[in-house]
């Protein structure tokens, strides 16, 4: 027996010790006040600020927002659910934030599944006896899913008042229809309608920031500024534009889509099936339904990726609650051991030409999604390769969101990817054969590696080959062979990528332009360029002599957020300057500050490069380009 793709969690004490500084404050806005660190230096609270303004941008934990005097501050916030805030030096705070969004929302353009709450007149039928002219979108995990009604067993005849917290069903500009639980309170019907005025007032109550979006008005924001140079949110307090504050993507909108069935876990654990799955499982069926779309859309993602049909069907058990399975229903006792401690293993096996992959998991849906991409690979190619891919691959489908190819990690996870010293390098990442699986930080170099290859269009197309080449098992291929032509290229744009890696980097986005050409200036030549503000480094076009002088004329303007103010090349409070490096053997210069009108002399020989100075983490708000002319004196 083959047993491949252990998923191992990344809480581990040790790592936990020497990553998470925990706050413990009598007075959260003492000046000077040291907070508790383990095994790290003390992080200090220097000063205390209260801001307002506008929402720039939005990525992960951290906010972008801009003072009325055009003053810019990055604010991290520590989210839900997560261990604590990232800090820029890699550790964790914990520092929970009270959060309150608001705004005004369309009533036609709330979607199936989104939670509302609303008070009316109700009669004993359910039936809603008055028009609804106001009615508030709120989290669906704060929400208990029901009608708070104080008045005894509903009578069919009366009416009384009662507040409603449901899932639409459907919503228009004159109806909205909610669904209610079973004979909660009503014991013939689960649907209630409202009709809605003309003037109905619908809007936003929520404290995820997920629900912020650029362009909201933040009225207040108070915060404090660490030695380590961070600003962390304490409050805030902020306002949506109208309309677009309830739009859902991803997990959310799976969420939304199935929130009428059931969330109650079964009696016992039963078989649940889908086109490429069979598992015995304890999750309500709600989780079943979005783990199964989940799934479902991975494997196409999979199948486009290695344009291959997948070769079977992944069976085993997804465990919610080891108590409610029978005893002896779980036979293996390495797949027991790893759902005790919430992690996961797909067995995958061989006999003659019949495959069989068997998950064991618990019911975290990444630990899912990273077992099923190996029983996925095994039953579709006979293996899932080398170690290093069958890992970083199954990593990809970990952290895999639908139609979204930007970065997503654990917090812990980036932490170390950004602040190990040294990095490891490919040829210690991409040896051949099959090794033990490691640790999690082995798990995480894989990731990097895979995604890079993935996802950069330098390197995409040979990626499926090679892939596909390594599970087949075919003789005199390997990463070298295929990889080895150009293999400085590769070097030189992990490096890059570890270099500046973080939540929202897009590798489509950075990728180097290694076709691009360059020619040299005689004196008082010109040459131009366009330059994207979305972009990584663009070819000048040009190449540069040491120590002799240029000129740089930028015309136009672009913006670095979603929404902020277009900037010409000059940038704007600390952002969206153009600046430049010189490229030489596979290594570039310090960055050269450039700007509408400017004169550097080149530091070497080499090929020009331009961008828009932005963080490399948020590339994929930023809008509009500038025409540059480059003229040697």
């Amino acid at each position: 027996m083959i047993v491949e793709g252990s998923r191992m969690t990344v809480n581990e004490p040790a790592y936990r010790r020497r990553t998470v500084v925990k706050a413990r404050m009598a007075a959260v806005f003492g000046m000077g006040m040291v907070l508790a660190s383990q095994a790290l230096a003390q992080v200090s609270i220097v000063e205390r600020l209260s801001l307002t303004g506008t929402v720039e941008a939005v990525a992960g934990p951290r906010l972008t927002i801009r003072d009325g005097g055009g003053t810019r501050c990055e604010v991290r916030i520590h989210k839900p659910g997560e261990p604590g805030v990232p800090l820029a030096d890699g550790r964790l705070l914990a520092f929970p934030a009270d959060i309150s969004i608001t705004g005004v929302v369309d009533a036609a353009k709330l979607k199936p599944g989104q939670v509302v709450r609303f008070r009316t007149q109700l009669s004993g039928k359910g039936v809603a006896d008055a028009e609804l002219s106001a009615f508030a979108v709120i989290d669906a995990a704060d929400a208990t899913i029901g009608v708070d009604w104080p008045h005894g067993p509903p009578v069919a005849k009366e009416t009384a008042d009662g507040v409603v917290t449901a899932a639409v069903l459907r919503a228009s500009r004159t109806r909205l229809a909610v669904e209610l639980p079973a004979g909660q309170p009503f014991p013939k019907r689960t649907v209630v309608v409202c009709r809605l005025t003309d003037d109905v007032r619908a809007t936003l109550e929520s404290r995820d920031i997920k629900r912020l979006e650029p362009g909201a008005s933040v009225s207040r924001l108070e915060a404090v500024r660490l030695d380590s140079g961070d600003v962390v949110a304490k409050a805030l307090v902020a306002q949506n534009p109208v309309a677009t504050s309830v739009a859902t993507k991803g997990d959310e909108a799976l969420e939304n889509k199935y929130r009428s069935l059931s969330d109650m876990p079964p009696a016992e654990p039963r078989l649940v099936r889908s086109p490429h799955f069979a598992f015995q499982t304890d999750v309500s069926d709600r989780e079943w339904a979005v783990i199964r779309d989940k799934l479902e859309r991975m494997v196409t993602v999979m199948e486009q990726l290695f344009g291959r049909k997948a070769g079977g069907l992944v069976e085993g058990f997804i465990v919610r609650d080891l108590a409610a399975w029978p005893a002896g229903a779980l036979e293996q006792p390495m797949g027991l051991e790893k759902i005790r401690r919430r992690e996961g293993v797909c067995f995958n096996t061989s006999v003659g030409g019949l495959r069989r992959a068997q998950l064991y998991s618990c019911d975290d849906h990444g630990v899912i999604q990273h077992e099923c991409v190996h029983g996925f690979c095994h039953l579709t190619f006979g293996s899932t390769g080398p170690t290093w891919l069958s890992e970083g691959v199954a990593e990809l489908g970990n952290h895999w969101r639908d139609g979204d190819i930007s970065v997503r990690l654990d917090p812990r996870v980036m932490a170390y990817l950004q602040h190990a010293a040294p990095k490891r390098t490919l040829a210690e990442i991409a040896g051949p054969g099959r090794e033990p699986a490691g640790t999690w930080q082995d798990y995480a170099w894989r990731w990097a590696l895979c995604y890079l290859l993935a996802n950069n269009p330098n390197y995409a197309d040979r990626f499926r080959p090679l892939a596909v080449a390594l599970m087949e098992g075919r003789p005199g291929v390997s990463f070298e062979s295929v990889y080895g032509p150009v293999a400085r290229e590769v070097s030189f744009e992990y490096d890059q990528f570890l270099a500046v890696v973080g939540d929202g980097y897009r590798a489509d986005l950075a990728a180097w332009p290694w076709k691009s050409k360059a020619r040299p200036l005689a004196a008082g030549g010109e040459s131009r360029a366009t330059v994207k503000a979305a972009a990584g480094w663009q070819a000048a076009g040009v190449s540069v002599q040491a120590g002799t002088p240029y000129a740089i004329d930028a015309a136009g303007t672009w913006r670095t957020a979603e929404a902020g103010s277009p900037c010409d090349a000059n940038g704007d409070a600390g952002r969206g300057r153009l600046v430049a490096v010189v490229f030489r053997d596979y290594a570039i210069s310090p960055p050269i500050p450039l700007g509408v009108a400017a004169e550097f002399t080149a530091p070497c020989d080499g090929q020009l490069f331009l961008r828009c100075d932005d963080d490399w983490t948020q590339l994929a708000d930023n809008d509009g380009q500038i025409e540059v002319t480059i003229t040697r004196r």
